[in-house]
């Protein structure tokens, strides 16, 4: 019984430390470029970062450099944001993003997830933060969830 309860907390360990390499690779791809080694660092993703490889964090800093690919014609365009303010700190630039896609009308998380550019993972923790402080409101349920903007 012993072994099966170390093979699942292996499982867990593996599977909590492939969460946090993707979250670091998705934060050094969206970073600004303007953004410095050290404030990259001294974020909270910066443990997580120091565990990725030189190949890993190359991969990810392609996506920082490359310039944005032109869009098909049946795609439909991500939220164009106001030029965002260097001082500006990334959740205020999330949150801001958030609300402009939400504006357009409901929205389900993984539609979303595509407008705002976020992992769902992180972008659940926009919501239930915005849900309590009554800015974004939800209806339905499970896969069929939909957020839309608080109605004043």
């Amino acid at each position: 019984m012993t072994e099966i309860a170390q093979l699942f907390e292996s499982a867990l360990q593996q599977n909590r430390a492939s969460l946090l390499r993707k979250a670091a690779l998705n934060t050094v791809a969206r970073m600004p470029a303007t953004m410095t080694l050290r404030e990259l660092l001294q974020s909270e993703a910066g443990s997580s970062i120091r565990e990725l490889t030189i190949g890993e964090l190359s991969e990810a800093l392609k996506a920082v450099v490359r310039p944005a690919r032109r869009l098909r014609l049946s795609e439909k365009a991500p939220v164009v944001v106001a030029a965002p303010n260097p001082e500006e700190g990334r959740e205020a630039q999330v949150y801001r993003q958030i609300l402009e896609a939400v504006s357009e009308g409901p929205l389900t998380i993984g539609q979303l997830a595509k407008q705002v550019v976020i992992d769902t993972t992180e972008l659940r923790g926009y919501l239930t933060w915005m849900k309590k402080n009554g800015r974004i409101a939800s209806s339905g349920r499970a896969r069929a969830t939909r957020y839309s903007l608080v109605s004043a």
